[in-house]
């Protein structure tokens, strides 16, 4: 997919790859892999499920595969940029007892595409459904959101309280003459009051799925180091079940929207020491801590917590 950055004035490539999981088609994946690498001649890169592990640490039962050596050595002859994975060491698991972590899953850059985005980082979230994580790229850029009109959500009609409210708010007193008028002044009601009622939800919904995801996200890296215990487990499922809901309540709200617009803004860098620290500051990059069994999450409370050892 080519890309126009219209900020930078600069054209870019963005490959997104699905690897053959069948070994007798890794070697055509490789070479086409190669073929992409040596013909592009813009800044480009490359992300998804390569279905290959690059080094045996990349396994929590260790070993590799055949084809690493050929991958590893198609990434060292184009000079390409392995980006540092944030929130754990492995991107599958084949959910079994006791489960294979692979890291599959990687985003891949040539220098020039690092040139116009140096401060990229690249991290993983919890497993909620796939037997993937999901992995997100991003430079760190605030979004700004546009003004936030009323829209009746679908998920509303689940809450228990919701059709009382409603009633509530259709049956109080209104006093305009016209038959029309007073319609129209009770809709009114009605959007003013579901509008602060439906964000408050989302709030209280936002800050139940972080916290489940942060947990999920615990036991994840707790099953990178050794095997869950049935209790573990128990939890690990009740969680995800959790987040499979509350995942069918997201998808019928963005049902009824289309898409976000993203602002990629940074500086130019090409000097090859600031590409030495651009990698460093990525993989240094904090998200977040554990502390105890409490999960330090912001940059604000992160600074507050450091503050606390000094």
């Amino acid at each position: 997919m080519y890309l126009w950055d219209k900020d930078k004035k600069a054209k870019w490539n963005f490959l997104n790859v699905y690897g053959a999981p069948d070994e007798e088609n890794k070697n055509e994946f490789l070479a086409e892999l190669a073929m992409f690498c040596k013909k592009c001649n813009v800044p480009y890169i490359i992300g998804g499920d390569f279905n290959i592990i690059r080094f045996s640490s990349e396994k929590n039962k260790g070993g590799i595969h055949k084809h690493s050596g050929i991958f590893n050595s198609i990434i060292n002859s184009f000079g390409l940029i392995d980006l540092h994975l944030s929130g754990g060491k492995y991107t599958r698991s084949n959910n079994q007892s006791p489960p294979t972590l692979e890291r599959l899953d990687r985003l891949l850059m040539d220098k020039s595409w690092e040139n116009l985005f140096p401060s990229v980082v690249f991290f993983k979230l919890p497993r909620e459904v796939s037997d993937h994580n999901p992995i997100i790229l991003t430079d760190n850029i605030s979004i700004f959101l546009p003004k936030i009109n009323f829209r009746f959500e679908l998920s509303w009609l689940k809450y228990p309280e919701y059709l009382s409210r409603v009633q509530e708010i259709w049956n109080s007193p209104c006093h305009d003459e016209s038959a029309f008028d007073r319609i129209q002044l009770k809709l009114k009601k009605f959007k003013q009051h579901f509008k602060g009622w439906g964000f408050n939800n989302q709030g209280i919904e936002r800050k139940i799925k972080q916290q489940l995801n942060e947990e999920l996200l615990i036991l994840e890296q707790i099953e990178e180091q050794a095997f869950l215990s049935l209790e573990q487990v128990h939890k690990k499922v009740h969680i995800q079940c959790t987040l499979l809901k509350m995942l069918e309540d997201e998808e019928m709200y963005w049902f009824k929207r289309s898409s976000a617009k993203w602002l990629h803004k940074r500086d130019n860098n090409t000097d090859y020491f600031h590409r030495i620290a651009n990698g460093r500051r990525r993989k240094k990059s904090m998200f977040s801590l554990i502390n105890g069994d409490d999960i330090i999450v912001g940059t604000s409370d992160l600074i507050k917590s450091g503050y606390q050892f000094l």
